[in-house]
Order: structure tokens, then sequence, then C-alpha cells
């Protein structure tokens, strides 16, 4: 599957896992986050910038993106690395904007065996 996919899969996991509780009879919400108007074009750009970000950004450096053809765009600032049992991960703040909407998120990643990052709980 390919890293785009998965980080897609991972942040609407996140959201949903985070939101459910509250919203269970109201997922209306989603439409407005901006990650679920990004194009084929977008989702590329933003996972090869939240990649870049998770392997060699500093904690506390903002990593902007942008597909001036779509017209979205987002910063990405990693705020903490840390070790959860033997494992490397982070936290970041992801902020972005589609279509006329925006929405920040803080997430957690973990580097898996394989070398790639997965959102983490």
């Amino acid at each position: 599957m390919k890293l785009q996919t998965r980080i897609c899969r991972g942040l609407l996991a996140a959201v949903l896992a985070t939101a459910l509780p509250a919203l269970a009879t109201n997922l209306s919400f989603l439409n407005d986050a901006p990650f679920t108007h990004f194009t084929a074009e977008d989702h590329k750009i933003f996972s090869g910038a939240l990649t870049e970000v998770l392997d060699k950004g500093a904690d506390g450096q903002t990593r902007a993106w942008s597909n001036p053809q779509a017209k979205a765009s987002g910063e990405i600032k990693p705020l903490k690395s840390f070790d959860r049992n033997g494992v490397a991960c982070r936290t970041v703040r992801i902020a972005n904007k589609a279509k006329g909407r925006s929405g920040v998120m803080e997430y957690n990643f973990c580097k898996q065996a394989a070398g790639t990052w997965a959102l983490a709980n």
C-alpha cells in the first residue's frame, strides 16, 4: 500500500477515533476537513512533506507545503521526538487548507521496522 494511502487512512482513523464518541450521530464535520478535499496531487505533495519532516525535520521547525494549482497548502511542525518501547516516534502539528477549509490537529507517528512511519495512538 502506498505511503500516501496509509497516511490518508491513518489520519482519517485518528479523526474518527477522537471524534466518534462525541459526534457519533453527526459525521458531517468530516465534509469540512481540508484533507478530504485534497486532489491526488495534494495528497502526493503533503505525503512527501510529512515523510521529510518525520525523517529529517528538527523539532520546532515548521515545513510548509503547497499545491498552487489546487490552491491547497499547509504546514507541518514536529513538536517532539520520543522513544516508545525502543521505537522512534514523533508528535507533529499539521495545519492544512483546501477549498476554503482549514484545520489543525496533532498526531503521533512511530517508525515501523520497514522504515515507514505509521500513525500511533
